[in-house]
């Protein structure tokens, strides 16, 4: 097996170990008992998926992180942020589609489109939101390495040179810590590795997911 199959693999086990979770059932275990079976065998499938994961190479960063990194602080930066907002507004509602606006833009607008796309109305309207939101500012990373933003350009070096382990490993951490990995992980996963990705998503039952959402909660609760 390649390293990434290991990764799929890995992945696949875990949804697995949660499906079996799901339909645990000891008829001598009263239902405080059962409870604190599930909950353990939970920590532990999270345990071993997280040991399962790639060693991160050196320099590597969320693209998340980087954005929110070069956001806007000062007061100064925040005007100029709204004053961008602004006018990608008005871009927007005189039909420039956005994509055409990210490839034109300085670092300013980038950073304020990133800022602004999870209250644009195509956004907050759509059952996609989350996917459009991923989207947009992985052009608006791509955007700044692009004008040569060094804290953008070589976190895209680290990634382009080991783009599987670092997009394995994101989606494998936030998958042991809750019922899937972020559309954005998977997205990821896809771009470097879509034979993995096809692997760990075969099969995959959503009414899973959706327990052991509710699962966590109550466990929070």
């Amino acid at each position: 097996m390649t390293d990434t199959s290991r990764y799929a693999a890995a992945m696949r086990g875990y949804y697995d170990e949660i499906a079996a979770l799901r339909d645990m059932s000891d008829p001598n275990l009263s239902a405080s008992g059962q409870a604190d079976r599930q909950r353990a065998a939970r920590v532990a499938a999270s345990e071993r998926l997280l040991a399962a994961r790639p060693v991160l190479p050196k320099g590597a960063r969320s693209r998340d992180d980087v954005l929110a990194g070069l956001s806007a602080s000062s007061a100064d930066e925040i005007a100029r942020m709204q004053h961008e907002q602004a006018k990608v507004r008005t871009l927007l509602d005189n039909g420039r589609p956005l994509g055409e606006i990210i490839a034109a833009a300085d670092s300013t607008r980038a950073l304020a489109i990133a800022d602004l796309v999870e209250t644009l109305p195509q956004v907050l309207e759509s059952n996609s939101g989350a996917e459009i939101v991923a989207e947009v500012r992985g052009l608006v990373f791509d955007r700044l390495a692009d004008l040569g933003v060094e804290a953008a350009e070589s976190v895209r070096d680290v990634e382009q040179r080991n783009a599987p382990d670092i997009a394995w490993h994101r989606a494998m951490s936030e998958a042991a810590a809750g019922s899937d990995a972020s559309i954005a992980a998977w997205q990821d996963v896809y771009r470097a590795d879509p034979d993995g990705y096809g692997v760990a998503h075969d099969g995959r039952d959503g009414q899973v997911d959706e327990w052991l959402r509710r699962f966590d909660a109550a466990v929070d609760a």
